[in-house]
């Protein structure tokens, strides 16, 4: 029973948050996740322990490893386990050097001065894991104790499971992966100032009928309504519809998404993004690397905005509005 209590205080003490950016080979960006948490898995613990008993041959990070994964993760998302060890079809890993490694301070700046938070940087140039044609990936982990060049090795610190990439030569993908070692979340790039500017009216249910309430109470914005407490009433909004209109506004408050895949779709509205097929969206788009597992991914993640925002906003943002926030 104490290591179960250990083991779960431990995993709120260490987090992981990843960022990618897909380049072409004229440096512009085709894709751009935004921070997102990564799986820390069990023997991150092992080798922290071995680095404090100073045990013989362990070192800290050491590699990069990237993987295929499985093509039917392309439809299916899999589970991640904190058990896993390796990553399921490990294709290439690049040796990481002490400068690809800074400790960062609150405001996300590098400092030479050790801090409980560290950010690794990584490039994965096409050419340098695929010769020609074209190499799908899934999945990534950094690795280190004795970890080496050969496939599989080291002990795995972190997982993460993606929406497929699709790397060819001219092709790079920028990574950047955060550790800290305190509690607390690190900060995280959302739309909250495009959405607390916009009126109550958008929210799906409120409509001029409830509007008028929130208004007559100075709650204008999407931006004052997360501010009320839910349980004070507001005019004659039935108290479980107040609820449902704040969390609502929370939920599009706290929207993170990768908005850059959707500059060729400026003139499409949430809406018909939402509706498309993502082949469909695919052959819009019409850039390398731009796989329909992304675009789903992507829809996944507009999703939000369907069930906060009702049908007339949906058809009245547009992906130009996101982009331009």
């Amino acid at each position: 029973m104490l290591d179960k209590i250990m083991s779960a205080n431990y995993q709120q003490q260490i987090k992981g948050y990843y960022r990618d950016v897909f380049v072409d080979e004229n440096n512009q960006i085709l894709w751009d996740t935004l921070w997102r948490s990564n799986l820390i898995v069990q023997n991150c613990n092992v080798l922290m322990a071995s680095l404090m008993k100073r045990h013989e041959a362990m070192q800290g990070i050491l590699y990069w490893a990237v993987g295929k994964g499985l093509p039917d993760w392309d439809s299916n998302n899999p589970n991640r386990v904190s058990t896993t060890s390796k990553l399921n079809n490990e294709v290439a890993r690049k040796a990481i050097s002490a400068e690809q490694i800074v400790y960062i301070n609150e405001a996300n700046t590098p400092t030479e001065n050790p801090t409980t938070r560290l950010e690794v940087t990584m490039e994965f140039k096409g050419e340098d894991v695929v010769k020609s044609g074209s190499l799908s990936l899934r999945e990534f982990g950094l690795f280190g104790g004795d970890a080496s060049e050969i496939k599989d090795s080291g002990f795995m610190i972190d997982y993460v499971i993606h929406p497929r990439i699709d790397l060819t030569p001219g092709i790079k993908l920028i990574r950047k992966l955060r550790l800290t070692f305190a509690s607390g979340i690190l900060p995280e790039e959302n739309l909250s100032e495009f959405f607390a500017d916009l009126q109550v009216s958008g929210i799906d249910g409120i409509g001029d009928k409830y509007a008028s309430d929130l208004n007559g109470q100075g709650i204008n914005s999407i931006g004052e309504l997360v501010e009320i407490d839910p349980l004070n009433p507001v005019g004659n909004i039935p108290q479980l519809k107040l609820r449902e209109f704040y969390t609502k506004a929370r939920m599009l408050m706290r929207l993170r998404i990768s908005i850059v895949p959707l500059a060729p779709l400026s003139d499409y509205s949430i809406s018909n993004i939402l509706m498309e097929s993502p082949e469909n969206l695919v052959n819009v788009i019409n850039k390398p690397g731009i796989t329909p597992e992304i675009i789903r991914h992507l829809q996944e993640e507009l999703a939000v905005l369907q069930v906060a925002l009702d049908d007339a906003k949906l058809q009245d943002i547009t992906a130009a509005d996101l982009l331009n926030a």
